[in-house]
């Protein structure tokens, strides 16, 4: 008989607590299945150009944050930012930021629950090419 880890379990946890993580986790599936034997498929680009940013705000530390508005193309610019000004920014982004009143949501917030989420889908996308190449981000 197989006992789930604490890590699976975790995984599961997520998975009921978060439903739009189902939706992740099915896109790795998804692209799993796709990879013929033949094929290139880098774990490591998927994660960061795919899965990375569509967890991150729904998992983990960046969890309960709105969405930040969009700057206009062009407009960037470079600027230091002293330790009390990060500090500044910081305190205005907790005020938007909604508050954890459950066990599951602070749980949800918390690194143990993205690395047994996000550990997951990466041993899955690693098993399918175990460091055999980069061809999805060739394309790019």
């Amino acid at each position: 008989m197989n006992t789930p880890t604490t890590r699976q379990t975790d995984y599961q946890r997520a998975l009921h607590a978060e439903p739009r993580l189902q939706a992740i986790a099915s896109i790795v599936d998804v692209l799993i299945e796709l990879v013929r034997p033949n094929d290139n498929m880098c774990g490591s680009c998927i994660w960061e150009g795919i899965i990375k940013p569509l967890t991150t705000p729904l998992i983990g530390w960046e969890r309960g944050y709105p969405p930040r508005e969009a700057h206009d193309p062009g407009n960037a610019e470079w600027r230091l930012i002293s330790g009390s000004d990060w500090a500044k920014e910081f305190e205005t982004a907790e005020k938007t930021r909604t508050t954890a009143t459950t066990d599951t949501e602070k749980w949800l917030r918390t690194p143990e629950a993205w690395d047994a989420f996000c550990g997951e889908l990466i041993r899955r996308l690693n098993d399918a090419d175990p460091g055999n190449g980069h061809g999805i981000c060739k394309a790019r």
